[in-house]
């Protein structure tokens, strides 16, 4: 019994800074960011994209304040990299893993999810004056 006696109106400041901490965790909840990330695609060499892809990509984060307020004062590239891929058409999906995010926060979509990209080789210089 004694030991809840010694130091008890340190003890009970301690409890109420706790107990303060607690209810401000508690009471703080997740907010939600959209931001347009610009779209980088890269390309295999001596290639070009036949038709232009989309410019930006609308990402839905949520998170702790904080953490939103610093995302969106960063600049945000999402890249795709077809460097691998052969010519012609392919489905590029936009997944959530791509993005690049401080701790504490996640991806809620993506949009657009996906788009078509048709690759092609460079055309050369004497074929645009024909």
């Amino acid at each position: 019994m004694k030991f809840f006696s010694e130091n008890l109106s340190y003890k009970l400041i301690a409890f109420a800074v706790a107990f303060v901490l607690w209810i401000s965790m508690i009471g703080s909840k997740d907010s939600v960011l959209t931001k347009d990330y610009q779209l980088q695609v890269l390309l295999p060499t001596n290639t070009e994209l036949a038709h232009p892809a989309p410019d930006f990509v609308r990402v839905e984060v949520v998170g702790p304040r904080v953490s939103l307020k610093k995302l969106s004062q960063s600049i945000s590239v999402y890249t795709v990299d077809l460097s691998g891929e052969p010519v012609g058409q392919i489905t590029v999906q936009l997944s959530p893993d791509n993005v690049a995010l401080p701790i504490g926060t996640r991806v809620v979509s993506v949009d657009p999810k996906e788009f078509v990209a048709v690759i092609q080789p460079l055309k050369k210089e004497n074929e645009d004056e024909k």
